[in-house]
């Protein structure tokens, strides 16, 4: 990810923390638009739920699409470690390879929206607060390839769903 700190912008440090989830997802969905090709779609998603009295799986299964349920909850120490290793190189297209190269104007754009992702995440996730890399048990199809991170703060329960179907 860029060396610049987003999280120094007004437009992050200042954000209302009710709008930031919103922020988060509007960058998202820029992200997949750049990302997307004839047959590479991404799918990134910000979803939550109260946690439930049965706990973080229950409350992540209501988040999951219908016949999904959690095969897996693995601890991460730093959820932003997870993020920051799959956006964006994980779902770089294949074709165009030269507009995917290192210092090419597409990666520079791609990886600035996804340190903003983070940085705006770094709002709503505090350093220390539980977080776990998500596998899902699916009767259907999911995805063909995901990075799902579950984080549970306040009350509440997050899944932050990286996906691509090819």
């Amino acid at each position: 990810m860029t060396g610049f700190d987003w999280s120094t912008l007004s437009a992050a440090r200042n954000a209302r923390i009710d709008a930031v989830p919103d922020m988060v997802r509007h960058a998202l969905r820029v992200l997949e638009d750049l990302l997307e090709e004839a047959d590479h779609a991404c799918t990134f998603t910000l979803d939550e739920a109260p946690l439930a009295a049965a706990g973080v799986a229950a409350t992540v299964t209501t988040l999951l699409p219908q016949r999904c349920e959690v095969a897996a909850l693995a601890p991460v120490p730093d959820w932003s470690t997870v993020v920051g290793a799959a956006l964006p190189g994980f779902f770089v297209p294949s074709r165009q390879p030269q507009a995917w190269s290192g210092q090419a104007p597409p990666w520079l754009l791609a990886d600035a929206l996804a340190a903003w992702v983070v940085a705006l995440l770094w709002r709503l996730w505090p350093a220390g607060c539980e977080a776990w890399e998500l596998t899902v048990q699916a009767r259907d199809w999911y995805e063909a390839a995901y990075i799902d991170v579950v984080v549970s703060v306040d009350g509440r329960v997050w899944l932050l769903h990286l996906g691509v179907s090819d």
